[in-house]
């Protein structure tokens, strides 16, 4: 029975060492010796029980030294480097920006449902529906990546939800020709008039904009011929994306 600094009996498997923290260890089935140290000791004490009980039942045992940080750099390097460079972006767009302030530093074996539900609590005044639904999906593609490769032992999305509504395609507004003509009028006080003006026009999306060459406008088609289009990365630098179809 471990003891703490005063001589008081911490329990079984629980003792303080000299800095003031607590060791909790445990003898797992393999034979060998688990240790995990903690500022309190309810949190070894909890830290502890649970460990016994998942080497008991067989359990995943989690790497609990693997931070949020970490595992997300490692999943975006190795684990997904394959997808459209959009959706990459996409996913480190929402986690620079939503997910890794609020648990970016902590490990993913301490991540809980309440911590996850926080990341998209702190959204639902200054963004958009859509876009915490892209947060939602980044970081449950994340987790379910970890889970699949026992880094943690269960989802901590289990139960977790967004409430803000998507808007339906249904709710999205065309602009109307007055209303084209009031925004070019309004627009041409703007340095991107122009692009403002190219995509009003073609219905381009801003990526294949990027990627128009002097050999992709039709002039005698009066159409531009999109067959490549352009990402823009964290850092600023341009990423060429995947082909698209001609744009009439």
């Amino acid at each position: 029975m471990g003891k703490n600094l005063k001589g008081r009996e911490c329990g079984k498997g629980i003792c303080q060492r000299k800095d003031g923290k607590y060791s909790a260890r445990y003898c797992a089935k393999d034979g060998s010796r688990r240790e995990k140290h903690f500022a309190t000791l309810p949190e070894a004490r909890n830290w502890l029980a649970d460990a016994q009980y998942e080497d008991k039942h067989n359990t995943v045992i989690v790497a609990s030294d693997v931070t949020v940080d970490e595992w997300f750099d490692y999943w975006m390097e190795n684990l997904i480097c394959g997808l459209a460079p959009n959706t990459r972006r996409n996913y480190r767009e929402r986690y620079v920006q939503n997910i890794q302030p609020v648990i970016g530093n902590m490990l993913m074996s301490d991540v809980k449902p309440m911590h996850c539900k926080v990341v998209l609590n702190r959204m639902e005044v200054d963004y958009a529906g859509s876009t915490i639904k892209q947060t939602y999906i980044a970081m449950g593609t994340m987790f379910r990546a970890a889970v699949s490769n026992d880094i943690i032992a269960k989802h901590p999305m289990d139960g977790v939800r967004y409430t803000k509504p998507v808007r339906a395609v249904s709710d999205i507004h065309f602009l109307t020709v007055e209303e084209q003509n009031k925004f070019l009028e309004a627009a041409k006080r703007s340095h991107n008039y122009r692009q403002y003006a190219l995509l009003l026009e073609t219905g381009l999306r801003t990526s294949e904009m990027i990627g128009l060459t002097w050999d992709s406008i039709k002039l005698e088609e009066t159409y531009p011929d999109c067959q490549q289009n352009f990402g823009i990365q964290a850092s600023d630098s341009c990423m060429e994306g995947g082909t698209t179809q001609d744009c009439s």
